[in-house]
């Protein structure tokens, strides 16, 4: 994503440059921002394209479990400070 931004950087100052002043700005940042926004758009598509197929086989074995749908039968903990008292006194 940043190839992006650096290729649109060096274009728009070449643009400008360009016109503004001629010279450097014209043979070197119109070329290298071209080259730039080339390597961005091929980087872009090279990597959707792993992606794209390494997601395919990832999907395909990496589903989560389902959640249950039935509470469970364990006994549920005390509410209050008491009623956790009194069950530990019933336990020892």
């Amino acid at each position: 994503m940043w190839f992006y931004m650096i290729g649109l950087f060096l274009v728009l100052v070449g643009i400008v440059g360009g016109v503004a002043s001629g010279g450097i700005f014209t043979l070197i940042f119109i070329p290298l921002g071209a080259i730039m926004l080339a390597v961005a758009v091929l980087s872009g598509m090279w990597g959707r394209a792993q992606q794209g197929s390494a997601g395919r086989a990832a999907r395909a074995s990496e589903q989560p479990a389902p959640l249950p749908h039935s509470p469970s039968q364990g006994a549920s903990a005390p509410a209050t400070p008491g009623d956790l008292a009194d069950t530990r006194r019933a336990q020892q």
